[in-house]
């Protein structure tokens, strides 16, 4: 979905809020959904008076929805690609890989531990994502797909599931 799409959808998103403050401006409603009301139609009023510098939107295909980048002095950060995250990722576990101790050094109590069934549930969640990055057709949300397919092995490698491959 390009900008100019999801600019459009905002735009028919403001206009239904806005027909239904019109339909319910002479109905009868209860106190909870008019103080509903009210705020849909205080956060209308916001939006039209915003000045034209407003926040990049964000492409789902294209970019992470959970975090933005606020390292590149844009005032609302700046969208993060996947491509982006996957390499962050793969340089944050090469560094975890590099300066781990090694065996023998510290207790096992300080390993993180996830029963079988917690293994194999986010294991699932994980190849989930993946398959819903690598359907974005975006080269950078392959990229990222396989970083987090290598974790969800990674993650499953000790349990039943890990064991039928």
């Amino acid at each position: 979905m390009s900008g100019d799409e999801l600019a459009d959808r905002y735009a028919r998103l403001r206009r239904a809020a806005a027909a239904l403050l019109e339909v319910t401006a002479a109905a009868e409603v209860s106190v909870v959904h008019r103080r509903k009301l009210d705020r849909l139609a205080a956060a209308l009023a916001e939006s039209e008076a915003a000045d034209t510098t407003t926040r990049e939107l964000v492409d789902p295909t294209l970019h992470l929805l959970c975090s933005r980048d606020y390292q590149g002095g844009t005032p609302d950060g700046a969208p993060r690609p996947f491509a982006g995250e996957a390499q962050s990722i793969r340089d944050s576990l090469a560094l975890d890989d590099a300066t781990e101790e090694p065996p023998g050094e510290w207790p096992n109590v300080w390993d993180p531990t996830l029963t079988e069934v917690q293994a194999m549930v986010v294991g699932t969640l994980l190849r989930e994502l993946a398959a819903r990055l690598v359907a974005t057709g975006d080269p950078g949300g392959r990229e990222l797909a396989v970083v987090v397919g290598e974790l969800a092995d990674e993650v499953l490698e000790p349990t039943f599931v890990g064991a039928q491959r």
